[in-house]
């Protein structure tokens, strides 16, 4: 890995990850990607104070063996994102209340901005996304977890629906990107 790894990670968004993992690609697919990143030792995460932190090297060293192990997996990237938010943010937090969060949780070199918030849509920029800084990742993790963490806050007939620029991942500034996320009825 090439590149700034200043920050921290609080425990928190680590078990989050780790527990989405564990439901998406069950315990042997955590290890293996626990195992690639060299941090085996994280796997009973769980009983760790969630106030603690970690550095933001070994984060983005989890975040680049899930990247090489899953490689263009991208529905299940989303479907980690999706379960992600789930467990960092359950139920009954506002939206914009998250995205200030997550910020503020991974402390790094990157920010995610709402530019326009209403009852149909909101525009969010990403500035040097954490989950796909690697050139030839594409986004899904984060994609995932922002339609998710927008869903939660909606009524049981509405959905989100995402669009995004064309992304070209092998840009190494593709992890700088705006995401339009509609708010629809669902068909009944």
């Amino acid at each position: 890995m090439i590149g700034d790894y200043k920050g921290n990670v609080r425990n928190k968004v680590v078990t989050a990850l780790l527990q989405a993992y564990l439901d998406t690609l069950d315990y042997d697919g955590m290890k293996s990607i626990l195992r690639e990143a060299g941090l085996l030792e994280l796997k009973d995460q769980r009983s760790i104070d969630q106030e603690q932190q970690i550095d933001f090297f070994s984060f983005k060293k989890i975040i680049s063996a899930q990247n090489c192990l899953l490689f263009e997996c991208n529905d299940l990237l989303f479907e980690i994102g999706r379960k992600f938010s789930f467990y960092l943010f359950p139920f009954g937090k506002g939206f914009e209340e998250s995205i200030n969060e997550i910020t503020e949780l991974i402390d790094t070199k990157w920010d995610v901005q709402i530019l326009e918030q209403n009852a149909e849509h909101v525009t969010i920029h990403v500035r040097n996304c954490i989950f796909c800084s690697e050139i030839g990742i594409s986004c899904d993790l984060f994609k995932g977890f922002l339609v998710h963490t927008l869903e939660k806050t909606l009524t049981s007939d509405e959905r989100v629906v995402y669009e995004s620029q064309n992304e070209d991942p092998h840009d190494p500034d593709h992890n700088t990107f705006t995401i339009n996320l509609k708010i629809e009825k669902k068909n009944k």
